[in-house]
């Protein structure tokens, strides 16, 4: 029997739905985010199924997970998943069951899963480039200060 999974991903907690090939729903549930936990959930499952989230905050950690224990990671494009969107009841719940049926149902407007070598090199990235503007933001706050002294900065015009 083939099964579907979606996982509304968040911060601290997920939600995680099981969905049937007849698109019932099997489990939902709200779990820490942690291995051990989706494992409880997922863990039974056979290797290579399906799971479907979307790119949210902090998603690395799940698609190792799952690529580690033999499922099948799917990244959901977050403003392309209109079921979602316009959804009459929204909450966790609804939207991980809605994952899994538009698995099931091959209608996922899905991202791409840059390999792991890549997403380490963009965090380094992002990294850098947050020091940076932190550095130039103190520089500037360090001159502002100097500036309202009566200090010019030094090489500038007039300056010394």
């Amino acid at each position: 029997m083939s099964v579907y999974v979606g996982i509304d991903v968040h911060r601290k907690r997920s939600q995680i739905a099981v969905i049937d090939e007849d698109g019932a729903v099997r489990v939902n549930r709200n779990v820490p985010d942690g291995v051990e936990t989706v494992l409880g959930v997922i863990g039974d499952l056979p290797i290579g199924t399906p799971v479907a989230f979307e790119a949210t905050y902090g998603w690395g950690w799940l698609v190792e997970l799952l690529e580690d224990y033999g499922y099948q990671p799917h990244l959901v494009h977050p403003l392309r998943c209109k079921a979602i969107a316009s959804a009459r009841l929204k909450n966790d719940k609804v939207d991980a069951a809605i994952l899994g049926r538009l698995l099931r149902a091959d209608l996922l407007p899905e991202a791409w899963i840059a390999p792991l070598e890549v997403r380490q090199q963009r965090a380094l990235l992002r990294h850098r480039f947050q020091l940076v503007r932190l550095r130039t933001l103190m520089r500037n706050r360090v001159h502002a200060v100097l500036a309202d002294l009566g200090h010019d900065r030094p090489g500038s015009p007039g300056g010394q």
